[in-house]
């Protein structure tokens, strides 16, 4: 186990910080969780606490903070352990403030989990549970129907994914402890894992459009792209080629409309979206689920079916990362770094292999952490760096997902291009690649060949379905759908996604921590590591919190519309509309509607849009949005989600040129175009 040997305690409170002690219990860790009476609990069910899934099996010690004795105690406990995650949160002055008494920061790891961040000035709001960090950090102006109503996910995404990035941030700093560099603090908030998971629209509110994101199962740019009903059901069906499109003229039974100019392209087919979704619906409605599957997926028309979350619980427990040992066998006994790191991963190389999001993502967040991230790229570049909106003439979405990496194209397929990235593999650290299950095998870049180059590497694939699993396309709405998340979305209308992609960002969160881990077993053994983590199991395990039965999540809740916007509140509607007592609430402002509630007692706030987000004192600080201009070299980025205080997080905004280190690193210029 790569973290043998290392102890944890959990001082229980938020939901986040337990899912951070069970991935580090998971990974081998031994860990004590410390349930505190008179300890501040955040606004969550307390059932959560309790759930299986963030309730891993461990020593558990029950303290008084009442108690003459329970600092001595605290400390007695604390002293014990590498890594200490803390949750709860103490005000002084509007200012959140972590508990550190009994800690030792020169010479431990300390997690601090929050909801803003510890020092945050006058937060937004106190106390918040998952629905309201839904409503102020972004993902609810994403999503719901067509209609434009915005919808929660009955899930606690926000602390799942909190979780996952507090545990890369405390193996990073364990990283830095065990070469010498000593404990650190690491502020981990709600907010800021909200934040970046809205890196997908970053170029759209920098470019003025802030409005419209909830698009049902629809993609903004790409269509037919939908959720549609059957005689039993319905079916994701996603194109993502001209040459889908055609084949789905087939398969609905009209190859007339193959030669129509007004589907031919698919910006001609988005103009007209509306009509594209019914001409498709009244053939889907005609058959079942299944059999609309059968014929789509025939054709390989990346499709799916909208899964309960029952039907997820009885495929059997998910499995995010499969890990093995590298087959080549033990080598050398590694050595530690001879001196401190600037940053966590100082002196590690990374190749990168594929496109868009989890990959991409994954990568960056290595290089944030100081690895020197070698993006493999074809002849052009990825297509991505062609998407728009573009800021100063790079593309918006590709910087964010790619500033700070080195770039070299080469053509895996051909010889020439094989040999110079085995040359490269022979001293790497690290080779990550999201590919369909077995294209790396295709093309001889198996975990076997590249484990006899280099024994000592870390190979982490990153597909739909696991690398022995389904080859099918894998895109995030359909792994949404058939892991159980649309099924945890409440939109009138039709299906409706989580507008952040869920499925490509778990990934992207759980990789760098699970690479994190197999570089320690790879120091402390010589040996390497596969790493299979499937986007499929990743959603599912995070909506294991919701097993068996698909009963709700999240606290009695409604979404009103105001005059100007939407209100969150913590109640159900009929009780909303009992304490009202008839004032309807589209006819108020939506500030005057949650002061109405207040003086009621129910708690309510404002949905913000994505630029409202933006634009909050949270937003803006400790460089979490880090903006360069082009001229200068750089581009806006929305940073690494962890702030570690002895090795601060680094963001490079800069963007590689197509190929423009194939010279220094392979010795050959980038091919022609």
């Amino acid at each position: 186990m790569a973290l043998e040997g290392i102890r944890v305690v959990e001082r229980i409170g938020r939901l986040a910080g337990s899912v951070c002690a069970g991935r580090l219990a998971d990974l081998g860790a031994e860990l004590v969780r410390v349930a505190v009476d008179g300890d501040p609990l955040p606004n969550e069910p307390a059932a959560w606490r309790d759930h299986p899934f963030a309730n891993p099996s461990a020593e558990m010690i029950r303290l008084d903070r009442g108690d003459p004795g329970f600092g001595a105690r605290w400390q007695g406990i604390a002293d014990k352990a590498d890594i200490v995650i803390v949750t709860p949160e103490i005000r002084e002055n509007g200012k959140a403030v972590a508990d550190f008494a009994g800690l030792n920061a020169e010479q431990q790891v300390i997690c601090a989990v929050s909801a803003f961040g510890i020092g945050a000035q006058e937060p937004p709001l106190a106390d918040p549970g998952e629905i309201e960090m839904q409503a102020i950090g972004g993902s609810l102006a994403t999503t719901g129907g067509t209609d434009g109503a915005p919808c929660i996910v009955d899930l606690p995404i926000l602390e799942l994914f909190t979780g996952l990035n507090a545990a890369t941030a405390a193996l990073a700093a364990l990283r830095v402890k065990e070469a010498g560099g000593g404990g650190q603090v690491l502020d981990i908030s709600v907010f800021e894992t909200s934040f970046t998971l809205t890196g997908t629209f970053l170029g759209n509110v920098l470019s003025g459009r802030t409005r419209g994101f909830r698009n049902g199962c629809r993609h903004p740019l790409v269509a037919p792209w939908n959720a549609y009903p059957t005689s039993n059901g319905w079916v994701i069906l996603c194109t993502t080629s001209n040459q889908n499109w055609l084949d789905l003229t087939q398969v609905i039974s009209r190859p007339e409309l193959a030669e129509d100019p007004e589907f031919a392209t698919a910006a001609a087919r988005i103009s007209v979206v509306e009509k594209v979704d019914r001409v498709i619906s009244e053939w889907s409605r005609t058959v079942t689920t299944e059999q609309a599957l059968a014929a789509l997926q025939a054709c390989a028309i990346p499709s799916g079916t909208v899964a309960t979350t029952a039907e997820v619980a009885r495929a059997g427990t998910p499995v995010p990362c499969r890990r093995m040992a590298a087959p080549a066998g033990p080598a050398p006994r590694g050595t530690a770094a001879s001196g401190p790191p600037e940053r966590p991963l100082d002196g590690i190389r990374v190749l990168e292999v594929g496109p868009y999001t989890a990959g991409p993502l994954a990568g960056r967040f290595l290089a944030n952490l100081g690895a020197e991230v070698i993006k493999i790229e074809g002849s052009g570049g990825e297509d991505s760096r062609l998407w728009q909106p573009f800021v100063d003439g790079v593309s918006c979405y590709f910087a964010n997902y790619n500033a700070g990496k080195k770039s070299v194209v080469l053509n895996l397929r051909f010889k020439q291009g094989e040999a110079a990235f085995l040359d490269l593999v022979k001293t790497a650290d690290v080779v990550l690649f999201n590919l369909k299950a077995g294209a790396m095998e295709r093309m001889g870049l198996g975990a076997r060949r590249l484990h006899d180059l280099n024994p000592r590497l870390v190979y982490c694939g990153i597909s739909g379905y696991g690398m022995n699993g389904s080859a099918r396309p894998a895109l995030d709405t359909v792994i949404q759908a058939e892991a159980g998340v649309i099924d945890r979305i409440a939109s009138v209308g039709g299906p409706a996604k989580g507008g952040v992609s869920i499925a490509d960002l778990g990934a992207a969160h759980l990789a760098p921590l699970e690479i994190l881990a197999a570089l320690r077993k790879a120091q402390n053994t010589g040996r390497g590591s596969v790493l299979d983590i499937s986007m499929f199991d990743t959603v599912a395990w995070l909506g294991c919190i919701g097993w068996p039965d698909g009963d709700p999540v999240l606290p009695d809740h409604c979404i009103v519309q105001t005059a100007d916007g939407w209100v969150v509140a913590l109640d159900s509607r009929s009780e909303l509309d009992r304490q009202l007592n008839g004032v309807e609430p589209s006819g108020q402002t939506s500030a005057a509607l949650c002061a109405a509630l207040a003086e009621v007692s129910v708690r309510a706030l404002p949905m913000l849009e994505l630029d409202e987000v933006y634009a909050l004192d949270v937003a803006k600080r400790d460089g979490l949005m880090v903006f360069e201009r082009a001229d200068k070299g750089g581009n806006c980025v929305i940073a690494a989600p962890y702030a570690l205080s002895r090795t601060p997080v680094a963001v490079d905004t800069r963007v590689a040129e197509v190929g423009a280190d194939n010279l220094a690193l392979t010795g050959c210029p980038p091919p022609l175009k």
